[in-house]
């Protein structure tokens, strides 16, 4: 090869590797690439480097000066993205959401039109757990170019067992500062200074760094409209905030879990029955965030939900139409032939539609449909009286 010839080939490599991006960033690879994702993956250390990163942008949210955009993404790869800090226009890494969700057209649309304004489509995280229908699974591709979706090949509770999912936790935590896993009937928001919303939620894990902040859940006193247009949710829904429902929804509600502290954690997902998330929980983080569960969807929805468990979990047979089911289920509680454990999902699948109990104190808000604060003074009242001092461990 002549010098001429040798000079121009060295120089194409030397061009090539500059072009290589010198960092590893895993989650804005698969975020950006959606036909290289794989669940398998998550374990992966992936060269990449994002066109969204602003060194302007950081620089300003970290308070600091950097020489080069490489220095300064360097940066928000060690530092910045755990403390979530915005390192693009509009674009923070505050809080990762991770859904879980088989099967659920009714709700996704919904669940996609409130984080995608409370966090950004970039900190959502789809872990599609074996759908098969097909008016969900073509309503889920059109979100694939902008959450990150993956396949999970298991059980979707098995999501929660940290040990089990290991590589895919170190994964979420080193881009975020907080976490959460939740189901498509749960929206996650903030209390502060009286008023409850998304932006309260962002303000309180910006400037805050407790290690979990229980997320009491609030379940909804009458269902949503059943309609066939989008409308359903537009007007504000009603929910339970009694003493013994926040008791109960603190209990067994959604934490919310610093990134540095999830990989030693046993479990993600609820709260106080779980050991080691308890032990972690302090006083001062309590009741500052809430989680509108929407768990009550009318009869012809609630059934449909359930059922999808009820088939999962092998306690109906696959092929068994809908109109059978409680026939079945009825004559197999009367044999005793469903375990304890699983006792409740026939029971939620025959009660469907069942009048509750008149409710004690409620409040009404319009958070899910629209509102990103509002002040709402009969949650105030009774989140205010409320000792969560004294559901804790001590």
């Amino acid at each position: 090869m002549d010098l001429q010839r040798w000079t121009f080939h060295a120089w194409q490599r030397i061009r090539g590797f500059a072009a290589r991006p010198r960092f590893h960033d895993t989650y804005q690879y698969l975020l950006e690439r959606p036909e290289e994702r794989h669940f398998d993956r998550c374990g992966s250390d992936l060269r990449h480097e994002t066109p969204f990163f602003s060194k302007r942008v950081y620089e300003n949210s970290r308070r600091k000066r950097f020489f080069s955009r490489r220095d300064a993404y360097r940066d928000w790869l060690a530092v910045g993205r755990t403390r979530g800090l915005e390192f693009g226009a509009g674009l923070n890494t505050y809080l990762k959401v991770v859904l879980k969700i088989k099967d659920d057209a009714y709700l996704l649309p919904k669940w996609m039109d409130y984080y995608s304004r409370l966090v950004g489509w970039h900190n959502i995280i789809v872990m599609d757990c074996g759908s098969r229908d097909e008016a969900y699974l073509s309503l889920l591709a059109e979100y694939r170019e902008r959450v990150l979706l993956f396949s999970y090949p298991h059980y979707y509770d098995n999501l929660h067992d940290v040990a089990f999912n290991l590589n895919f936790y170190r994964f979420v935590s080193r881009s975020c500062k907080y976490l959460c896993v939740v189901d498509a009937d749960e929206f996650v928001f903030g209390y502060r200074d009286g008023t409850i919303g998304g932006d309260n939620l962002l303000s309180i894990l910006s400037e805050g760094d407790e290690p979990i902040y229980p997320g009491t859940w609030y379940q909804n006193i009458a269902a949503p409209a059943e309609r066939s247009d989008d409308r359903a949710w537009q007007g504000p829904l009603r929910f339970d905030v009694s003493r013994d429902a926040i008791a109960a929804g603190t209990f067994n509600g959604k934490a919310i879990v610093r990134s540095n502290i999830c990989p030693d954690l046993t479990h993600v997902g609820h709260n106080l029955h779980v050991g080691d998330v308890a032990a972690r929980i302090r006083p001062d983080a309590c009741g500052r965030i809430g989680v509108l569960h929407v768990s009550n969807l009318g009869s012809t929805q609630a059934r449909m939900r359930v059922l999808r468990h009820l088939k999962a979990k092998g306690l109906v047979p696959s092929d068994m139409p809908s109109d059978s089911v409680a026939d079945f289920l009825a004559e197999a509680i009367a044999r005793g032939s469903i375990a304890q454990g699983d006792r409740h999902y026939a029971d939620q699948f025959l009660r469907a539609g069942e009048v509750a109990a008149a409710p004690g104190p409620t409040f009404e808000t319009d958070l899910i449909a629209r509102s990103v604060r509002e002040r709402n003074p009969d949650f105030q009242r009774q989140i205010e009286a409320f000792d969560f001092a004294a559901l804790l461990p001590h």
